[in-house]
């Protein structure tokens, strides 16, 4: 069989693959598998897909055969070069590079406010129904409320004042434990939507340079982790560390400097995660944003 080959590997899941000798699967789907590793989940996925820190991005001549060759419970040898079973190689890791997240911008106060309100605009149109999306906007009550959405309502509103104390303050609060919980595992999948929720604000608050903030709200978190699943829990690890999607940092440092001439495309790359998890993830990034201007 023709060995697929992988272009891009995450931070995380290079980390588990260098240090790992075998791996067992735990979900497979039609363009992306999970393989838990020492008791950390990494992703394969299609490239068409993105990157991210969990995520080793695969390339194939052969379409999704290479996903044929991986079923539930199977046992998986992993190496510095490639993914094999019954010592034969399935992906080839020869040669990927490395994926981190792209730097922080620059930014002012002016250049936010600006890429804020692009923001709004874009997404008036475009934002599901379902999940957290409509917390994006400075008001959300013009939006419809969907079941999830009215479960977060209290708890986003306690973490929006939490926030603004800190940042008046000048000093790191700790979170309301409470309103943490209620987020973690709210809605369905892998990575239910407050999870990916509360995953953009720490982003968020990462690279904007806010970490002492970032360190209370993942305290609380850390503390809670057991509330959710596995998936949801390596990419909330993540972003412990500052990072989550491709496609999320580029739109939170598009609308750090204003940029709002390529906005709406990073945005449709949003679309793309998940059912609603790339909105779920911006909504939290936008909640932490416009409490800094």
């Amino acid at each position: 069989m023709p060995v697929a080959q992988a272009i891009v590997i995450g931070t995380v899941a290079k980390s588990k693959l260098d240090s790992a000798l075998f791996g067992r699967v735990t979900a497979v789907f039609d363009r992306s598998l999970y393989i838990e590793v020492n008791g950390s989940w990494i992703c394969l996925a299609d490239v068409n897909l993105g990157f991210g820190p969990l995520t080793v991005s695969i390339k194939s001549n052969n379409g999704k055969e290479w996903i044929n060759s991986f079923t539930v419970g199977r046992l998986v040898k992993l190496s510095p070069v490639g993914i094999s079973n019954d010592n034969s190689t399935i992906i080839s890791t020869k040669g990927a590079r490395s994926w981190q997240p792209p730097k922080g911008p620059s930014w002012t106060k002016n250049s936010l406010m600006h890429g804020l309100g692009t923001l709004e605009n874009i997404a008036q149109a475009k934002v599901p129904f379902e999940g957290l999306g409509r917390y994006i906007f400075e008001s959300p009550d013009g939006f419809p409320v969907a079941k999830e959405s009215r479960a977060a309502e209290h708890s986003i509103g306690v973490l929006k004042n939490w926030l603004k104390e800190c940042f008046e303050l000048h000093i790191p609060i700790t979170p309301d434990k409470e309103a943490v919980a209620a987020m973690l595992g709210l809605g369905p999948g892998l990575t239910p939507s407050g999870d990916d929720f509360l995953g953009g604000m720490l982003i968020a608050l990462y690279v904007c340079g806010e970490k002492s903030v970032q360190k209370q709200l993942y305290t609380q978190i850390e503390s809670l982790l057991d509330n959710t699943g596995p998936v949801s829990k390596a990419h909330l690890k993540a972003a412990a560390l500052g990072e989550g999607s491709h496609s999320l940092h580029q739109v939170l440092n598009m609308l750090l400097n204003g940029n709002d001439t390529k906005l709406e495309p990073a945005i449709d790359a949003i679309n793309q995660i998940g059912h609603t998890s790339g909105w779920d993830a911006l909504a939290g990034v936008a909640v932490v944003l416009r409490q800094l201007v």
